[in-house]
């Protein structure tokens, strides 16, 4: 079972790892469009705030589920610091693990309900579901704790 989840682990990493990648690569060449287009063409175009920050969203929450993969979130390692290697240590790092998954499970149902209750307004510029922004909580959260399940219990 141990190969199977460090698989599934390498594999739920990598993409989200190409998908922010790709995010992070079409935010950076919409930015530029409308820097260049709102000062050497005179024109801004509508969406040059709503696309870039529903982009920015997106990989933020996207770019948890790698944090949380491979442990890489801030921490201030002064449990580290304060308790030696032993069971006090890995009982709290036990219920920072829960606290975790706890919180993000939360977020993937008020998220799923924020969702679907501005799922029909319209943004202003594109005229997209508004849930869009808000979608990337439930999947973000939901694929982080599939992260947590797939990490276990390590630190």
């Amino acid at each position: 079972m141990t190969e199977f989840r460090s698989r599934a682990a390498a594999l739920l990493d990598g993409a989200a790892r190409h998908v922010g990648a790709l995010g992070v690569a079409a935010l950076a060449a919409l930015v530029a469009w409308v820097v260049l287009s709102r000062y050497a063409l005179g024109q801004t175009p509508r969406w040059s705030e709503e696309l870039p920050r529903l982009i920015l969203v997106w990989i933020t929450f996207i770019g948890i589920i790698s944090g949380f993969l491979r442990n890489s979130h801030f921490r201030a390692g002064i449990l580290e610091m304060l308790l030696p290697d032993g069971a006090p240590r890995r009982v709290l790092l036990a219920l920072a693990w829960l606290a975790s998954a706890a919180f993000l499970l939360i977020l993937v149902v008020t998220g799923w309900k924020i969702t679907l209750f501005t799922w029909h307004h319209q943004t202003t510029a594109m005229s997209l579901p508004g849930g869009l922004f808000y979608l990337c909580l439930p999947i973000g959260a939901g694929l982080s704790v599939l992260a947590l399940l797939l990490r276990g219990g390590r630190s």
